[in-house]
């Protein structure tokens, strides 16, 4: 009987239709990754800030590192909050350094960053997040140490302990110490997936825009490895994964640019070069690569509105 019903000539429609309107909502659900890169990575908050101020939303994002950091102010409805406490505390020594490293095992220091920073330096406004959290589904990328795989976590708050996935996120290796969280030793999201665009495809955003941190044409190079294989030495998928990070990383990068050309996503990279490095603390370089993201944002704002205008 039950299968008489399930093969019905009504039921079958119902199927198809069904089948249609997800296949609808799969093209016409939006999604955003953000790309890391340390201070390199304040690119994409100028992307962002001019994304806010326009009115632009998303169905899902993904972030990474310092991407995902950003990510976290553009859910919380915070445009240059990032900006502002780069530019202000870049050169003080209670938010990352030396001192900091020898100190705690985390050369950019745990407390002043992820408890006095939003609590009291620069407040992150934790009700708007957990409101736009609602509607857009944000995915914060971690590396997990002992698979060598990513692991993404879906983040509806950044209240308490919740706040040490994005801690874990932007956990660089060998100057941080690992993060345990949900029974799980991770680190930097960077190192197993930097560009977490095929994840979110998978989630079934299939039209997402993407913000990278390098311009177009860089190819990433084999990493030194002396300290990881020292460091990690216990965990040999980790160590593995590290060392074909340069061949996962540009294998993304094609993969991109395919899908570009195609149409299936939008593209922001740096169009120009600034001599920023991945733990920047020149105050006016910081500004130069914030305000590049933000000039490549409103160059192409008519396009980028193109490409988010549902499709028939």
């Amino acid at each position: 009987m039950n299968l008489a019903m399930e093969i019905s000539p009504q039921n079958m429609e119902n199927r198809m239709n069904e089948t249609r309107d997800n296949q609808e909502n799969d093209r016409n659900r939006t999604g955003l990754v953000v790309e890391g890169g340390g201070l390199r990575g304040i690119y994409a908050a100028g992307v962002l800030d001019v994304m806010y101020e326009r009115g632009l939303k998303y169905d899902g994002i993904a972030g990474v590192s310092a991407g995902a950091i950003h990510a976290t102010s553009y859910m919380a409805k915070q445009p240059g909050r990032g900006v502002r406490f780069y530019l202000t505390y870049s050169n003080d020594p209670h938010f990352m350094g030396l001192r900091s490293w020898l100190l705690t095992g985390n050369f950019i220091n745990e407390k002043f960053c992820y408890v006095d920073l939003p609590t009291r330096l620069a407040p992150f406004d934790y009700d708007s997040y957990e409101a736009s959290a609602q509607n857009t589904s944000f995915y914060i990328t971690c590396s997990d140490v002992e698979t060598g795989k990513p692991y993404y976590h879906l983040s509806k708050s950044l209240r308490g302990k919740e706040m040490d996935a994005l801690r874990a996120s932007a956990s660089l290796p060998v100057i941080s110490k690992m993060v345990e969280f949900e029974g799980h030793k991770l680190l930097d999201g960077g190192a197993m997936d930097s560009i977490p665009v095929e994840f979110l495809r998978q989630q079934g955003y299939r039209r997402t825009v993407v913000v990278l941190t390098q311009m177009a044409g860089y190819i990433k190079k084999p990493e030194k490895m002396t300290l990881v294989k020292m460091i990690y030495k216990r965990y040999p998928d980790f160590v593995h994964a590290m060392e074909m990070r340069h061949e996962r990383y540009n294998e993304t990068l094609r993969q991109v640019e395919e899908l570009e050309k195609s149409g299936e996503v939008f593209v922001f990279r740096p169009s120009r070069k600034v001599n920023i490095k991945r733990l920047e603390r020149n105050a006016a370089t910081i500004l130069e690569m914030y305000e590049l993201g933000r000039h490549d944002a409103n160059e192409r704002l008519a396009d980028l509105r193109e490409f988010l205008t549902p499709q028939n």
